[in-house]
């Protein structure tokens, strides 16, 4: 391609933005209705990874409990759909491609349209990514959602009506920020992650497949998303502690991961000295809450799968750096909510640290 030619390319792109971004304004003030006491239909709306669709139901949970009779969905991506599945504070799930907003503008005009005949009264962005928040605002402005609700992020804060201001604090907090915006209340509780009956059968089934059935194993996680693979502690360090930690507690190691955390999972196995099974791509993610719900400790890089221990009360101990666990670390849940449906063990037997490498 010439200068000239990405130059126009470049000024194409430019005119389209600007062109959804004008359209995104016309459709949002296109539906002026007044608003009632309560919204009747709420859209929460989080793009981002499993960790951090965890980290925000307590959000969640406040939000229901603000707007008990109203219908509350959910719109995030396909591959993070698991975390939210089960969650009873959500009447639907609407999934979307993780791509969508790079996507092709077709498409974008494509979700937009499906989320406006849905007529939401009230949407919540609880997304945290620069990119995808900004994606998120002109996704609601688009659908003509009259109350957008938002961290101030900066890209199209205009198209909010209401923002919370950013703060160093934990992403815990972070999303209780937003939906405080509409008057919800934080309980106290700390995340859920629910079980189904199916997921349970089958981490149960792979367990006794593999000979670590008999005793709760020692669990390690030592992958996490290839863009942020500066979070990665060495696989010897995983397979040095798992040999201390297997001969001090006499239990099975089993290391996990998804299909990408194949290559490192064999990296681990290969380094220690102890009996150990990879479960990398064997199990679901409910089925992976399972295996850590009953496990004697799991030492993990800061993850998905760090959140999902916490939630279901895993003793957990994480590797911290670069980031901040001020930010990102564990925080062991408080009593549970009334009808959560999870119950984890009191804070004073299990606990969740963040070791800073």
């Amino acid at each position: 391609m010439t200068g000239a030619q990405d130059t126009d390319s470049r000024e194409r792109v430019g005119l389209a933005k600007r062109a959804v971004t004008a359209l995104a304004r016309r459709a949002a003030a296109s539906r002026v209705e007044p608003r009632p006491t309560l919204p009747q239909r709420v859209l929460v709306v989080d793009l981002d990874n499993l960790g951090d669709l965890l980290l925000a139901t307590p959000a969640v949970r406040a939000l229901r409990h603000r707007f008990p009779a109203a219908r509350l969905d959910a719109l995030v991506t396909a591959y993070a759909a698991p975390a939210w599945l089960g969650n009873p504070h959500i009447d639907e799930i609407l999934t979307c491609d993780k791509g969508v907003a790079a996507g092709p503008l077709w498409s974008r005009a494509r979700l937009a349209w499906r989320l406006r005949r849905r007529r939401y009264d009230l949407g919540v962005i609880l997304e945290a990514h620069w990119g995808y928040a900004g994606f998120a605002e002109l996704l609601l402005a688009a659908a003509g959602i009259p109350r957008r609700l938002g961290r101030d992020l900066g890209k199209h804060r205009d198209l909010l009506t209401d923002a919370a201001p950013v703060r160093q604090q934990h992403w815990i907090d972070a999303y209780l920020d937003v939906v405080g915006l509409a008057g919800a209340v934080p309980d106290g509780g700390g995340m859920e992650a629910r079980i189904r009956p199916e997921d349970a059968a089958a981490a149960a089934a792979w367990a006794k497949a593999h000979g670590v059935d008999r005793s709760p194993p020692l669990v390690l996680f030592p992958g996490g998303n290839q863009h942020l693979i500066s979070r990665r502690w060495a696989a010897g360090g995983f397979a040095a502690v798992g040999d201390a930690l297997a001969r001090a507690l006499n239990a099975p190691v089993v290391v996990i991961g998804g299909p990408q955390d194949a290559a490192v999972a064999g990296d681990v196995l290969r380094l220690l000295t102890v009996p150990a099974v990879s479960a990398a791509g064997a199990l679901s993610w409910g089925a992976t809450g399972e295996l850590l719900r009953g496990c004697r400790i799991f030492v993990t890089n800061d993850s998905g799968p760090l959140h999902l221990a916490v939630a279901v009360g895993a003793p957990t101990v994480a590797v911290f750096g670069p980031t901040d666990p001020a930010v990102f670390g564990p925080r062991f849940p408080a009593a549970p909510a009334s009808g959560s449906g999870i119950s984890p063990p009191a804070p004073s037997s299990r606990a969740s640290t963040a070791c800073s490498r």
